[in-house]
């Protein structure tokens, strides 16, 4: 008993595993049994007493004891031995068999010379070996390996036979429960496979060689010389990038990681991957000075320069204001302007930095200015001529998309349209009328009490559009909804109240062509934003949802032109939600996030602020459980660092 007492932590704690190996090589009774008390209470309860006494252990029984003795006796043996094991080989060797590597000559080799373990190596033979599907996946689709390719959601689906989708999920579930940098408690289940990943991170100090590697460097970037030349040391192939999600994982409470791996890849904020100590990260907000300079960078039209460290100490950027950080401050910024905006200092000194002119202009000032040089209305067409020859290298040049433009001509607040026949003008050319022929009818016969006739009312449209023609300025009130037909060929509007001498002509409601209909779509799109939602309160907004659904499925036949012009909608409106959750969502996303930039804090669970902190309550379950999509993800993430 003395000698076991005598015996250190470490010792105690490989008597314990040695304790729970020998009982395996024992019938299943005597396992039981003596499994159910602890180490500590057999040795000093039994080990030492007479034979006899191990019957008084429950469901011990008779038929046990002289596997109980054998067991005893093994167990001394085991004490001795370990008492006489010096305290640092034993370590080594606990650790060694701890993960999974006992008698391997490098890390025993490297151990000896470093005098810690090659922990980067050991975590990459761990996934090098691992061969299940979980693993395959996280690796295929992140850069955790050094020179591997990155594989696609489908190009892994068909190497694994499965749906996107399930690898999407299975990507996102893998990483959130290893390499995801959290604090939320992990419900592992039946992943114990992953278990041992998240084993082999969490001892501090078997990874404490890192932080030495470091130093006292504020800010560690992919191009870091000291973690490369450690990974070489260490004969290991695991990229940069990974090795420092590795580092912010372990040490989360000495670093922030900025541009992380993420489960969502697309439009990433920062180029590369940073730690930067959380003893800076509390105080000042390096997103925010990322954006002010790029804002910089894109509204800027001459070259000029800054001082840095000015700037710094008069920035809003600040969370909570500190003198004595300033340099320190300085010399970070100063690294992320090097890497992500590739903006340089000017001086000896280090503090001038020069802001370029942004050479690619404003595509919104472009297409006015196009407008505004013309002097009068212009088809798209005509639009995308001019916009190719000033902007030949822009990205919708090389696409020769002229699509892509209308959504800047229709968002313009100083642009409007002239019919519905692509032709733009400018809001400030009063002698052009603008809008369509119907808004012109409408005019008309809301500035007049009593009905008018086709005669009367085209000499009125013709003053405005005089390419037009009655028969179509007929076929415009007779398909339209706001107008109602009167005998003797007068025409009204259907919101106004006429004298009863008028008799209005019952007409059997017509379908709408396919090119109204179109033109509904479009013109619903770029009023509210969003594609028309099924479950909407407004019936022309249910009935438009369900011809576009009609038309997309392709249960509605069109020609070949008519298909264009579908292809066209859906280039052109992209990035237009078609789903009502997903509109209402990134609604109350841009709510809380303009209430936490407004009043720097997280709403109250009461009074008016209750709705955004119920919902950012059901976005943070639906994150943890990935019912987000991959952009909800991500702007998730984004509203948790402001947090």
């Amino acid at each position: 008993m003395e000698l076991y007492l005598s015996l250190t932590s470490v010792q105690k704690e490989e008597l314990k595993t040695g304790f729970n190996h020998l009982l395996q090589n024992y019938s299943v009774r005597t396992k039981n049994s003596l499994s159910a008390i602890s180490i500590e209470e057999f040795i000093l309860d039994f080990l030492c007493f007479s034979d006899d006494k191990l019957l008084k252990i429950k469901n011990f029984g008779k038929i046990s004891l002289n596997e109980g003795i054998e067991f005893k006796h093994r167990l001394k043996r085991k004490i001795q031995k370990l008492s006489s094991i010096p305290k640092e080989q034993l370590e080594k060797e606990r650790k060694l068999n701890k993960y999974g590597i006992s008698n391997n000559e490098f890390c025993i080799s490297f151990y000896e010379k470093h005098d810690h373990f090659p922990m980067f190596w050991i975590l990459e033979q761990h996934l090098k070996h691992d061969k299940t599907r979980d693993i395959e996946i996280l690796i295929d689709l992140f850069p955790i390996f050094q020179n591997k390719p990155q594989h696609t959601l489908e190009e892994v689906a068909d190497k694994q036979r499965i749906t996107r989708e399930r690898v999407r999920q299975i990507r996102n579930d893998v990483f959130y429960k290893t390499f995801e940098i959290t604090d939320d408690i992990i419900d592992y289940k039946n992943k114990s496979i992953l278990l041992k990943y998240v084993q082999l991170l969490q001892n501090k100090n078997d990874w404490a060689y890192i932080l030495d590697v470091i130093g006292e460097a504020e800010i560690v970037s992919p191009i870091s010389y000291e973690i490369q030349e450690k990974l070489k040391k260490e004969e290991c192939l695991f990229s940069v990038e990974f090795v420092l999600q590795i580092i912010a994982y372990i040490f989360r409470d000495e670093f922030a990681i900025y541009g992380g791996f993420d489960v969502n890849n697309r439009d990433k904020s920062w180029k590369s991957i940073y730690l930067i100590r959380k003893t800076l990260t509390k105080i000042f907000d390096f997103e925010k000075m990322k954006e002010e300079f790029n804002n910089k960078l894109v509204d800027n039209t001459t070259d000029y320069l800054i001082d840095l460290e000015n700037y710094i100490a008069n920035t809003q950027s600040w969370k909570q204001f500190d003198f004595d950080k300033i340099n320190e401050i300085t010399k970070v910024v100063k690294d992320l302007l090097l890497h992500e905006f590739g903006l340089y200092s000017e001086d000896i000194d280090g503090n001038l930095i020069k802001i370029p002119a942004n050479k690619e202009r404003n595509l919104l000032d472009v297409v006015y200015e196009i407008l505004q040089t013309k002097g009068e209305p212009m088809h798209l067409d005509e639009i995308f001529v001019e916009f190719k020859r000033i902007m030949p290298e822009h990205k919708y040049t090389q696409e020769n998309n002229m699509d892509r433009l209308r959504p800047y001509l229709q968002r313009h607040d100083d642009i409007t349209f002239r019919k519905r026949s692509s032709i733009y003008i400018l809001k400030e050319w009063r002698h052009i009328r603008s809008g369509t022929i119907r808004d012109v009818i409408l005019e008309f016969l809301l500035a007049n009490d009593l009905p008018q006739t086709v005669e009367t009312i085209t000499e009125y449209v013709l003053q405005h559009f005089p390419e037009t023609n009655q028969k179509n300025i007929h076929s415009t009130m007779f398909s339209g909804k706001n107008f109602v037909q009167f005998k003797d060929g007068l025409f009204g509007l259907v919101s106004k109240e006429y004298s009863l001498k008028y008799e209005a002509i019952e007409r059997e409601s017509q379908r709408k062509s396919f090119e109204q209909r179109l033109t509904d779509l479009e013109k619903f799109i770029v009023e509210n934003e969003h594609f028309p939602f099924s479950s909407s309160e407004d019936k022309e907004e249910e009935s438009l949802c369900r011809w576009w659904c009609r038309i997309v499925s392709g249960k509605q036949t069109v020609n070949e032109t008519q298909q264009k012009e579908v292809e066209r909608i859906k280039r052109s409106y992209t990035d237009y939600d078609v789903d009502k959750n997903a509109y209402e969502w990134n609604l109350n996303y841009n709510k809380f996030k303009m209430f936490i930039l407004e009043n720097r804090r997280v709403p109250s669970a009461r009074g008016d602020e209750k709705f955004l902190y119920g919902w950012l309550r059901r976005a943070k379950n639906d994150f943890l459980n990935y019912r987000l999509s991959e952009e909800q993800r991500k702007k998730y993430i984004e509203l948790a660092k402001l947090i």
